[in-house]
């Protein structure tokens, strides 16, 4: 449309689905399972948000989110006992300017990193989440700029993770009682590649090296914390980032992409644990994103062709009933559910 606004969504009629009850629970799933985000993109300046048209993202023209809101502040309150997780793609350009506290902005980001995040803003969060009855799940950068000064890996990774400044956060949050209960290292590791410049590429098994890193530092600083990772982007019907592009890198150049991270991941902290390492190499915590929708402002979704929805069938499978599209049935102006 002339407008840049989305045009109506198509509808798609599902089979009809049973549900039965089993007699006795099958187990029991903690009170903060459902939970909620804020992303870091809101936060750090200069930030980015969403169109509201969908027509791609605003950078530096709104003003930081305010967790002074005491409505806001109420409406969480009531969705409490929670996790706050604070991530997304910009947690990995991130820098912690921990020492200012101002409302002023902050001076510009070093070499390697994006955006800012003050330590006036990590106070604010923490407050908020005290308030609200919240846990916090932070998503640490392990981007370009961690690596700074690390050579790179013989498997053809980027440099070693440094833990300099996630040393520094740990202490900041222990020092100004922010409860930060969960540590993720990056967001969506087998996404890199294509959501950062230069294309950052590291493998699963160098990625278990850099979370062992990361457990060694988290024993010393934040020992009643957990880990979480590695938090890959997961499509239910099509699978992980590479294996969604594979079409495109046969009819193009794109950068290097890590195959089957989580079972090549889940392979090295187990052979890494067993060859004695001296820190742990698995997460606390499994965590991968799980994306049953894309919208159009994903530049996934503009590099496949159009296709009906007609092109979505069921698919083959005794235990859960889902759509799944063949391969190329993306929509290029629309968002389409892919899987359900």
């Amino acid at each position: 449309a002339a407008s840049g606004r989305l045009g109506p969504r198509p509808t798609m009629r599902l089979p009809p689905t049973s549900v039965t009850a089993a007699k006795s629970p099958a187990g029991t799933i903690d009170e903060r399972y459902l939970s909620f985000c804020v992303d870091l993109g809101m936060i750090a300046q200069p930030t980015r948000f969403w169109n509201p048209d969908g027509s791609g993202e605003t950078v530096g023209e709104r003003p930081p989110f305010d967790f002074s809101r005491p409505r806001l502040r109420r409406l969480c309150g009531a969705l409490s006992p929670a996790y706050l997780r604070v991530g997304g793609t910009e947690a990995d350009r991130v820098y912690y300017a921990l020492e200012q506290r101002g409302p002023q902005p902050p001076p510009p980001a070093p070499a390697g990193y994006g955006t800012v995040v003050t330590g006036g803003q990590l106070i604010a969060m923490g407050e908020f989440a005290r308030e609200a009855g919240l846990e916090i799940s932070l998503t640490l950068n392990a981007g370009w700029g961690s690596r700074a000064g690390s050579a790179p890996r013989p498997d053809g990774s980027a440099g070693a993770w440094r833990p300099d400044q996630a040393v520094e956060l740990m202490r900041f949050a222990e020092e100004h009682s922010i409860p930060i209960s969960v540590y993720e290292l990056g967001n969506e590791p087998n996404a890199w590649p294509l959501f950062h410049s230069p294309p950052l590429f590291v493998t699963p098994e160098s990625y278990v090296a850099d979370l062992a890193a990361l457990a060694a530092v988290r024993d010393v600083e934040a020992p009643a914390a957990r880990l979480s990772g590695p938090g890959t982007a997961f499509w239910p019907a099509i699978g992980e980032v590479p294996t969604l592009l594979l079409p495109s890198l046969l009819r193009r150049r794109l950068p290097r992409l890590a195959f089957s991270f989580l079972p090549r991941l889940a392979a090295a902290s187990a052979a890494a644990e067993a060859g004695g390492a001296p820190s742990p190499c698995r997460a606390d915590i499994l965590s991968w994103h799980y994306y049953p929708a894309l919208s159009d402002r994903s530049p996934l979704a503009r590099a496949h062709p159009a296709a009906p929805p007609a092109a979505c069938a069921p698919a083959r499978s005794a235990s859960v009933a889902e759509k799944s599209c063949s391969s190329g049935s993306w929509k290029s102006s629309r968002t389409y559910l892919i899987s359900l």
